[in-house]
């Protein structure tokens, strides 16, 4: 067979990319913005005209689907691309909007796209379309929605998204694939970079010239079982009646040269080689600096590749970074609380996934052995973000409980009260950038009590001593003759009688109550 005809034919190629990070009733996703703008440059430097979006609502969402559904109806090659929250009930998979809130069983239908109506955008054979769902997140909406419908449908629903079968979609020479970013039914990780792990991969092998998408997704499943050390492993399901190329079918480009210009050829050649070595040089350099993300990271890329593929996604990240880092952090309240300034500078790291999965309990936090130096610590660390812990004293009462509370639920956490080590360390993770300033005014405010109370000694006991001097002059002078009679034991009759009548009084309360 010549697979070179056989290739994806040159036409109209469109894309659709959607990231969902600004949850209005769930915890914000740090990722799926960031991944949907690396995925619209990708595509763009494909070729493809790509409709995106970014934050978006139901209406704003459903508009978007509708708007491509129009552009892509005579369209050769099709993508839809998904970043954000997405949930399966029944077998059915459905994607969240910013402002989805699932507190109905009918919201299901009223406040999430269920992906057939992504399924319904596509075009028509012989068209090659594509659906790419880095949807699998653990998923909070999914939780408050299983509480609410019935119980037959609540056992119905699954984690992260429902397999699609793309077979007996197409009859013609196109084709369906369908790639999630974990295995049906798993969970995906949203990375601790700027970049979730598949979508990373996705924008490094996906666009390579000449390798077949089903061969890139094999790399990238590979690039993703690896980073995540086999905990997530990426899949896809295809019915594509021919090849497909997202990056350029180079064997056509190949066979297009005339083969008599063998020093065209070699010029050819020793160019493509150089882009090659010269966007893995790229490829790699982003890669540190997306891992580092620092600022002196990213402005050696951009000094090495100011027009670089990730120029943009850089510059927006070193103005982010930048922003944080000039930003003051604001004075501490007494005892180690924060006041509401310093609460808007949290650092910004996002929840790890193992963070999310485990619940606190009494027993996870007492295996943490915090001595009343490190409860004291944990206390400052939840005062610098805003929570008030009743003061930094190693207690752990009721406030310090409720300020835990209160940092489970800001981060999408089981709200119990008690912390786990994943927990424990995030928060640390978390807090680490402030901690010099805010320990310093802690121990600040301990040497000024100090002194304080220090200062304060020498009054308080002149005041004492006055107070008793006092005392004794205003006992009544002793005017008996002889010395008082006292009873067995040194008491005097009317004490004793005094000591009895309490005596008795408390026995028959007790007797009587019986």
């Amino acid at each position: 067979m010549d697979y070179a005809s056989a290739s994806t034919p040159p036409g109209k190629r469109v894309a659709l990319v959607m990231g969902n990070s600004a949850y209005q009733h769930a915890v914000e996703l740090p990722n799926p913005k960031n991944d949907a703008k690396l995925m619209s440059e990708t595509l763009r430097a494909a070729g493809f005209t790509v409709l995106d979006g970014e934050n978006l609502d139901k209406a704003a969402m459903t508009a978007l689907v509708d708007q491509f559904t129009e552009i892509a109806y005579d369209a050769e090659v099709a993508i839809v691309y998904y970043a954000g929250h997405g949930l399966q009930v029944d077998g059915r998979n459905y994607l969240v909007p910013i402002d989805a809130q699932l507190e109905k069983a009918a919201q299901l239908q009223t406040r999430t796209i269920p992906a057939d109506k992504v399924l319904g955008a596509l075009p028509p054979d012989p068209a090659v379309s594509i659906i790419i769902l880095d949807a699998c997140r653990d998923n909070p909406l999914a939780r408050s929605l299983a509480k609410v419908l019935p119980a037959s449908r609540s056992a119905s629903m699954g984690v992260g998204l429902a397999p699609v079968q793309a077979n007996g979609q197409s009859t013609g020479s196109g084709g369906l694939l369908i790639a999630y970013a974990t295995d049906p039914g798993a969970v995906a990780y949203d990375g601790k970079g700027i970049n979730s792990p598949y979508t990373a991969a996705l924008a490094r092998h996906l666009t390579t010239p000449g390798l077949e998408i089903q061969s890139a997704l094999t790399r990238v499943r590979a690039d993703v079982s690896e980073a995540t050390g086999g905990a997530q492993r990426p899949w896809h399901n295809a019915s594509l009646s021919r090849e497909v190329f997202i990056g350029g079918d180079a064997s056509a480009q190949a066979a297009q040269t005339p083969a008599t210009d063998v020093k065209a050829t070699a010029n050819t050649s020793a160019s493509s080689d150089k882009t090659d070595v010269n966007w893995t040089v790229e490829q790699k350099l982003w890669e540190e600096a997306s891992k580092r993300n620092t600022v002196a990271h990213y402005e050696l890329y951009l000094q090495q590749y100011p027009n670089g593929n990730f120029a943009t996604l850089a510059k927006l990240n070193l103005d982010q970074l930048k922003t944080v880092t000039t930003t003051d952090v604001a004075s501490v309240a007494p005892a180690g609380e924060a006041s509401a300034s310093a609460s808007q500078i949290r650092t910004a790291v996002a929840v790890p996934d193992d963070v999310k999965l485990t619940v606190g309990t009494p027993e996870t936090e007492a295996a943490l052995n915090l001595d009343k130096g490190a409860r004291i610590d944990l206390q400052l660390r939840l005062g610098a973000l805003g929570h008030v812990t009743g003061g930094a004293d190693g207690a752990l009462g009721a406030r310090s409980r409720g300020a835990i509370g209160a940092w489970q639920r800001q981060n999408g956490l089981v709200e119990t009260t008690y912390l786990t080590q994943q927990q424990h360390m995030f928060l640390v993770v978390q807090t680490d950038p402030m901690m010099p300033q805010i320990r310093a005014q802690y121990e600040a405010q301990k040497k000024a009590a100090t002194a304080l109370r220090k200062a304060q000694t020498p009054a308080r006991q002149k005041v004492v001593a006055q107070q008793r001097v006092k005392r004794q002059r205003q006992q009544p002078e002793d005017t008996f003759e002889g010395p008082v009679e006292r009873g067995r034991g040194g008491m005097d009759p009317a004490g004793a009688a005094f000591a009895g009548g309490l005596l008795g009084g408390a026995l028959g309360g007790i007797i009587g109550n019986r």
